[in-house]
């Protein structure tokens, strides 16, 4: 009888702990559904772009074609990105903090003739060493460095149109 009864609480307490780990792996705790502080309207975003087209221009003609004015990654691939990053981190003992966006541009003779020379914007993760005095003393969203022993992140798919503004619909 007492081993039965013990084989009840053991089984009882591995059920309700199992329970309890599916509900808190399946909670997103740490990603907040709400509109964030920094999100832009429409009417924002278009003027961003219409400010950009000056300097689009100038390069469209240096170039000799129209330039990409935009990069699609899917969620899939950034919260993988995002996954392998932090992973990374942590098994280089750096505290991942962000990813910064760079503008950058394809060479003239890539091997792929539609990316020659369009502008391009690759992810390259941010943070410092784990323990050191700039992590601890950091605040969210200040200059953080650069990570360069974990691979960036590019091809993403060009406009299409390449000269698309948004609302690219």
């Amino acid at each position: 009888m007492y081993s039965r009864l013990n084989l009840f609480k053991i089984t009882l307490l591995l059920l309700l702990s199992l329970g309890l780990a599916t509900c808190v792996n399946n909670h997103p705790n740490s990603v907040n559904a709400i509109r964030p502080e920094h999100a832009i309207t429409k009417e924002q975003a278009i003027s961003l772009i219409n400010n950009y087209t000056a300097r689009y221009d100038t390069i469209s003609r240096l170039i000799g074609k129209e330039d990409n004015r935009s990069t699609w990654y899917s969620l899939d691939e950034l919260k993988n990105y995002i996954a392998y990053v932090e992973t990374e981190g942590k098994k280089q003992g750096i505290a991942v903090d962000g990813i910064r966006f760079y503008i950058g541009a394809y060479g003239v003779d890539d091997k792929n003739p539609e990316k020659q020379n369009l502008t391009t914007i690759f992810l390259a993760p941010t943070g410092n060493k784990m323990g050191s005095m700039t992590e601890r003393s950091m605040s969210p969203n200040t200059n953080s460095q650069d990570i360069v022993t974990i691979d960036a992140y590019n091809f993403g798919q060009n406009g299409w149109p390449p000269h698309s503004v948004y609302p690219n619909n």
